[in-house]
């Protein structure tokens, strides 16, 4: 492998965003100076060009990523300042100007807490999804009111994934949210499901790892969910778009703001960890017949779970994971020391009919230029009260179920894990964390074991000197990267 290269981005204060498009030929940075910088980048020879800088928040940034090419070139971010902000390049202007990349959409975090992960997924190369998380575990689904106009959103689905019990003020706290970003769920390909557009994401909350998937609702079933949530009456807008078309009616009346067209259950629980899950990622590529999720721990453990999908027995009547087995699971997981096991349970998992209407216009929208600044004035702190309960979105009955087939757990991978990242064929695991090193994970073909194949000290101003491949007591060599 070639050796790293050292890349100043100079900003004036920490990165704390790196990011490249679909592609690989671009590069994006943010950092706490509440600057985003875009780099054009060739492929061949790795040379990177500034394309412009431009301040992206009133506060540090927390997130921030391309979209789909297909969708255009355009640029989500989160920050500090409790909004997230839609940047689009308007290639009329001159690189470097500061006037690059405009902004054209803006969600304001509802009530005041600031949102600290995104993510975004666009299937079949035109709808595109929008995922935000905030510090208390409020999670909103978005997506645009039209798929030819990014400039105005609606709000479809929001709850908090820690139920009715969100971390008070002066936690620690950790929240991620991750789309599978397969373009075929993994049921389809087995044909246990006939939806083939149905969504799925994992969220990282607290110590816990959820998976949900979305499931078309009808009156019905949605009843319970009307009568939770008839304290607060905020009707359908989430902010003063001009959408002109009419919501779809689904016959869900929460009084959030959202039109809950779709609406996400949990559908299989990842045994408790230890402590804070600082990062979670969903492997790309399910051609290999199990879902690959691989989470970062504050313990400084890595742990890679492959989840499998079968048909439910009793007409799809599954049972919930136990927290008990689920924690005495992870203990075992823990102490195996890189010893990979069948897991005995069962996990309930995703149903749905297909998802319609994505491209008819709904009332109920955001606006984003300057006017989008109060977007989501609808959600309030009453949305949040009024939130279904954890028993509300758990208590879905999926027609195939989810199961952990195996997992692996990394000890001491790092003296605490920051984040994750996979390849483009779900493979390679690189990791990094407090320790300022950045690993490369691959399984054994042989043993079926995660074994470290590369490291690179990070902050060693040398930048020759590689990581002791045995201090984690894998064995394995050791390269530069």
């Amino acid at each position: 492998m070639g050796k790293a290269e050292v890349f100043d981005p100079g900003h004036s204060d920490r990165v704390t965003v790196v990011h490249a498009n679909f592609n690989g030929t671009r590069i994006l940075t943010a950092s706490i100076d509440h600057r985003i910088k875009v780099w054009d980048r060739n492929v061949k020879t790795g040379e990177r060009t500034l394309v412009d800088t431009f301040t992206a928040h009133d506060s540090d940034i927390r997130d921030a990523k391309f979209l789909h090419p297909t969708t255009g070139s355009h640029i989500a971010s989160i920050g500090n300042d409790l909004k997230f902000q839609l940047w689009t390049e308007d290639v009329s202007q001159a690189p470097n100007s500061g006037r690059r990349f405009r902004r054209t959409a803006t969600i304001q975090s509802t009530p005041r807490v600031p949102f600290v992960s995104l993510d975004l997924k666009t299937i079949d190369s035109v709808y595109t999804t929008l995922a935000l998380i905030d510090r208390q575990g409020l999670l909103s689904i978005y997506e645009p009111t039209s798929p030819d106009d990014l400039r105005e959103w609606t709000l479809v689905d929001v709850f908090n994934v820690c139920g009715t019990t969100p971390p008070g003020r002066g936690e620690e706290t950790s929240f991620r949210v991750r789309w599978d970003q397969n373009p075929t769920l993994l049921a389809y390909v087995k044909s246990v499901s006939d939806d083939r557009n149905q969504l799925s994401l994992v969220v990282s909350a607290l110590n816990e790892v959820k998976i949900y998937r979305s499931v078309v609702p009808n009156s019905n079933s949605s009843n319970s969910n009307s009568n939770n949530n008839s304290n607060s009456n905020h009707g359908g807008d989430v902010g003063s778009g001009s959408g002109s078309g009419s919501a779809i009616n689904t016959g869900i009346n929460t009084g959030d703001g959202a039109s809950h067209r779709v609406m996400f259950y949990e559908a299989v629980r990842l045994p408790r960890h230890p402590a804070l899950v600082r990062d979670v990622q969903w492997a790309p590529f399910s051609v290999r017949g199990t879902d690959r999720i691989a989470t970062a721990c504050k313990d400084g453990a890595l742990r890679i779970f492959e989840l499998g999908v079968a048909d439910a027995p009793d007409g799809g009547k599954t049972d919930t994971f136990p927290s008990t087995s689920a924690e005495n699971t992870m203990a075992r997981s823990a102490s195996s020391n890189l010893q990979q096991r069948h897991q005995p349970h069962q996990h309930q998992s995703s149903l749905t009919s297909a998802i319609t209407g994505r491209g008819s216009h709904q009332g109920s929208s955001t606006t984003g230029s300057a006017s989008g600044a109060g977007v989501g004035g609808g959600v309030g702190a009453a949305a949040l009260a009024a939130t279904p309960s954890r028993s509300t979105r758990t208590g879905h009955t999926f027609p195939f179920i989810t199961t952990i087939q195996s997992s692996m757990s990394l000890p001491h991978a790092h003296s605490d894990a920051w984040s994750l990242s996979w390849d483009g064929q779900g493979q390679v695991l690189m990791s990094n964390g407090s320790d300022g090193v950045t690993k490369l994970w691959r399984k054994s073909v042989l043993g079926g074991q995660w074994l470290m194949f590369a490291g690179h000290e990070v902050l060693d101003p040398g930048g020759d000197e590689d990581t002791d491949g045995d201090e984690d007591g894998d064995g394995d060599r050791d390269s530069d990267l």
